[in-house]
């Protein structure tokens, strides 16, 4: 079995985007995850720096506030799995206005 599995990748605004308080990205999701893996790892790409940039992941809830299911994420974080069908990035810092790209890899 391989190390890790990509299950996700979105592209990310460096700030929430326009008329949006929190968002960052277009919806992604992490159904679908392979028995066998336990964790999830996630890797920040697409920019100079990243190592400076933190993000949180909220669930899309219609009508209803989206709660957030990953904190104070960054590039190399590792999480518990959560399986959602609609997750974005949300609460950007440290990216300096610039566009980024999270990956989602499933692992152990």
């Amino acid at each position: 079995m391989p190390d890790k599995i990509q299950i996700a990748s979105v592209t990310s605004e460096g700030q929430p985007q326009k008329g949006q308080k929190h968002r960052s990205s277009g919806n992604f999701s992490t159904e679908g995850v392979p028995g066998g893996f336990s964790k999830f790892y996630w890797e920040i790409t697409g920019t100079k720096e990243p190592e400076s940039i933190k993000f949180n992941v909220k669930r899309d809830k219609s009508a209803a506030i989206d709660p957030v299911e990953f904190e104070n994420l960054k590039d190399g974080s590792i999480t518990e799995i959560k399986q959602y069908r609609s997750l974005y990035i949300a609460d950007p810092k440290g990216s300096y206005g610039g566009d980024f790209i999270v990956t989602v890899y499933a692992t152990n």
